[in-house]
């Protein structure tokens, strides 16, 4: 028996960051779904965290089965994991080098100088990242054509799911969660602090990336998680 995943991706990011992670669970005959949230994939409508959660949510909703799932969030996923996760078909929380917050906490004293200054407010309100800033923040542990491959394909991010409420799905649910020690987005103290309040916390010697250039560690994290019996 497996425990479906469901895989939420963060800021300009979308569900292709999980490309390279999912043969792993394929292979395993894990049931995966990794949603494009709408606060990237219509960025400029403004749709924020409600729309966020609105479609991880519909994804828990389609799971086949009953068994239940593993629900892992990237950087700001983590907003949208500790929301979307009191569905009744979350079992377990995973945040991965991400927000696991209070409820209305500011998130600013989680990131980093660098990654504030990397961002670029554009005319139409959405949020971009620095094609020339963005390596030594996402990135800096990656070869020069893995971080090409993911900086590509970065969007736009709507400015809106910043702000919000949660219904801190982590106090309720077990929960894991992965500090980065090498990462330049959301400094390793930070992530201590909020890996303090999950139900167990690993860390990983990889930037805020993994899942580009070191997709077998979040699989086999994923694997030995769903795989029950």
């Amino acid at each position: 028996m497996t425990r479906p995943v469901v895989l939420v991706h963060g800021a300009w990011h979308g569900s292709w960051c999980w490309d390279r992670v999912t043969p792993f669970l394929d292979a395993a005959g894990i049931h995966w779904v990794a949603p494009d949230l709408p606060s990237v994939s219509d960025a400029a409508s403004g749709a924020n965290q409600k729309e966020d959660n609105w479609a991880v949510r519909s994804a828990l909703d389609e799971l086949p089965g009953d068994a239940k799932a593993i629900l892992l969030g990237h950087s700001r996923g983590g907003t949208v994991i500790t929301e979307a996760g009191t569905h009744d078909r979350v079992g377990h929380l995973v945040y991965l080098a991400a927000f696991l917050g209070l409820e209305n906490e500011d998130t600013t004293p989680y990131r980093s100088n660098d990654l504030n200054k990397c961002l670029q407010v554009q005319d139409d309100g959405t949020v971009t990242v620095n094609p020339e800033l963005g390596k030594a923040v996402f990135y800096n542990e990656h070869d020069e054509n893995d971080f090409l491959w993911a900086q590509q394909r970065l969007a736009a991010q709507s400015f809106m799911p910043f702000e919000g409420e949660s219904e801190l799905a982590w106090q309720t649910k077990p929960s894991t969660y992965v500090v980065c020690r090498h990462d330049n987005a959301l400094p390793v103290a930070g992530q201590r602090r909020m890996a303090a309040r999950a139900t167990h916390s690993i860390e990983w010697d990889t930037d805020h990336s993994p899942f580009v250039y070191r997709p077998e560690l979040v699989a086999t994290l994923l694997v030995g998680m769903s795989v029950v019996g």
